[in-house]
């Protein structure tokens, strides 16, 4: 496949399954060899829905807004914004019901003309994450109490 097919793959994939959570048309999109590293592991088209089921069921407005796809002939980075609102208790917090949107880089390789293996690599701002849904303050405030104990510690 040439970069440009790739990039529509790619696309189609957020847009219509992870996005709309179509399955329709998954064997044009995912190749049935496809594994990810999200979660705890996903294995095949059929894991892939569980998971991307799961997590709409967590976050049931989420939405991923791609800025940018990036591709070669046997991989593509995806540059996205995953927004939607902090409703159920996740990775331990429980739910602030404040919305959000953070970055996340992931790669995805193609295989046949597929994307057979995603997120192998994935950055995210999670910090920025739990400063939107109010877990953690804002990077000012952090500063400023650092900052402060320091300064407490001298006296």
């Amino acid at each position: 496949m040439g970069i440009e097919q790739n990039k529509v793959i790619m696309q189609r994939y957020f847009t219509e399954l992870m996005n709309n959570q179509d399955y329709s048309k998954a064997d044009e999109i995912l190749h049935e060899d496809f594994s990810g590293a999200a979660g705890e592991g996903i294995k095949g088209i059929e894991a892939h829905k569980q998971y991307n089921q799961g997590m709409h069921t967590a976050i049931p407005d989420l939405f991923i807004d791609v800025k940018e796809i990036i591709a070669d002939e046997n991989k593509a980075a995806v540059f996205s914004v995953w927004n939607g609102k902090h409703a159920v208790v996740i990775q331990g917090f429980l739910p602030t019901g404040k919305t959000f949107g953070f970055d996340m880089a992931s790669v995805y390789e193609f295989k046949d003309g597929k994307v057979f293996r995603g997120i192998p690599r994935v950055v995210s701002d999670t910090l920025g994450l739990y400063q939107q849904v109010g877990i953690l303050p804002p990077t000012e405030e952090i500063i400023k109490a650092h900052n402060d104990s320091i300064e407490n510690k001298g006296e």
